[in-house]
């Protein structure tokens, strides 16, 4: 059992160490015996209170450290979330970007638009030219599939898994491959930049590529493999499905426009884009002519030869038909043996002479294929104020049977 203090006992208490504390005794011998028992208690509350004070200042100071170590995460995460709200602010641009266009012709202005959207210095999208040459404007990007396959299996790799190439354009075995030769000429700080090269797969059948987008910067640090690249990824992925979405249905309307058998328009295409060339003329008051052409005979070629042979002659009629009127007249095949020109910005006298053309060339095709009974009787109609693409039709067609009738009248 502990021995009670008594009046000369020394303190065994955390109050030995304490200055204040033993200075304190230093004045116990003049209290009175019964008092110091209290004294010393009030001493070693004292001296827990003071030793609990210096914790508590430990305390503050490294809570205080932790005050600032989160201010400065703090700042940090805000400039992250600056950075990424940035970053999707302009994934989300360009996203519309992609999800307005509508035609393939509308696609290096879409392209120019979308560069200035993510502001890099070049951007380039190649496309499959089995695919889409015959869809994109004249002059666009088009190498062919194996051309595109060996230039993106030859982007350096090395450990990073992902499916694109982020890092130093000046790595890249051909860079006037994904970008334009003059643009790198005019931007020599391009060869020290970096750049983000990514394959546009085809959704439908994934392993299969359509084309490439590929963007550069003048700035070394913009594309690194420690840079996260998921927003131009999935960017890519939207990309590859609205261009074929948009390759697709021209696809699609060429076929239901375009004449199967010949390869001219049809009469859809006709109802189409006839109305527009009428009223862009009655706009500009200029004249519109329209020649309805029919074959002379025909059923006779194709009683004779069969309709095979048939198909061939309006094949045949079609493609010299083609090649005699204006490039900007509108040629179409409004079923069987029945053809129409409409001619923006001619008259009488202009539609005369394109029918003497037509004529030649039926009488041309006739003789290659041994058939001198086959013609063509051509009406002439010339569009009147009111009038839409179906009444000039009828009209050029009621010409046209006045034309048939004519000689056996005389």
């Amino acid at each position: 059992m502990a021995r009670p203090a008594g009046p000369n006992t020394p303190m065994s208490t955390p109050i030995d160490d304490n200055a204040i504390a033993a200075k304190a005794l230093e004045l116990e011998r003049f209290l009175p015996e019964g008092r110091r028992d209290e004294f010393r208690r009030l001493i070693e509350t004292l001296a827990e209170a003071a030793a609990c004070r210096e914790n508590q200042t430990a305390e503050i100071g490294e809570l205080r450290g932790q005050v600032r170590r989160l201010g400065a995460r703090v700042v940090r995460m805000q400039e992250i979330f600056r950075a990424n709200d940035q970053a999707f602010a302009t994934f989300r641009s360009a996203m519309l970007l992609s999800r307005r266009l509508r035609r393939m012709a509308d696609l290096p202005d879409m392209l120019a638009e979308l560069s200035r959207t993510m502001g890099v210095a070049a951007l380039t999208c190649l496309l499959s030219r089995e695919q889409f040459a015959a869809y994109v404007p004249p002059g666009f990007p088009c190498p062919t599939a194996k051309a595109l396959g060996a230039a993106v299996n030859a982007l350096p790799r090395g450990t990073d898994p992902r499916r694109v190439y982020v890092g130093p354009l000046a790595a890249l075995p051909r860079p006037d491959f994904f970008f334009d030769p003059a643009i790198l000429a005019d931007q020599p700080k391009l060869r020290d930049g970096s750049c983000f090269i990514a394959p546009l797969a085809d959704k439908y059948q994934p392993k299969r590529r359509i084309g490439v987008l590929a963007m550069a910067d003048v700035d070394p640090s913009r594309y690194t493999p420690s840079k996260g690249t998921d927003f131009l990824e999935h960017f890519c992925e939207v990309l590859a499905g609205d261009l074929l979405h948009v390759k697709i249905h021209e696809e699609l309307a060429r076929q239901r426009e375009s004449d199967e058998l010949t390869g001219i328009p049809n009469r859809a295409f006709l109802r189409r884009h006839g109305p527009a060339l009428l009223s862009l003329s009655a706009r500009r008051e200029a004249p519109v002519a329209l020649l309805f052409c029919d074959l002379d005979r025909f059923k006779a070629v194709n009683d004779t030869f069969g309709h095979e042979a048939g198909d061939l002659v309006l094949g045949d009629v079609a493609r010299a038909m083609a090649a005699r009127v204006r490039v900007y007249d509108l040629l179409a095949r409004l079923g069987g043996d029945e053809f129409v020109v409409v001619m923006p910005d001619a008259g009488a006298d202009e539609a005369a002479v394109m029918a003497e053309r037509i004529r030649d060339c039926v009488a041309e095709v006739a003789a290659e294929r041994g058939l001198p009974g086959l013609s063509v009787s051509i009406g002439v109609a010339l569009h009147a104020p009111g009038q839409d693409i179906d009444d000039l039709v009828r009209a050029a067609d009621a010409a046209m049977y006045r034309e048939k009738r004519a000689p056996a009248a005389g």
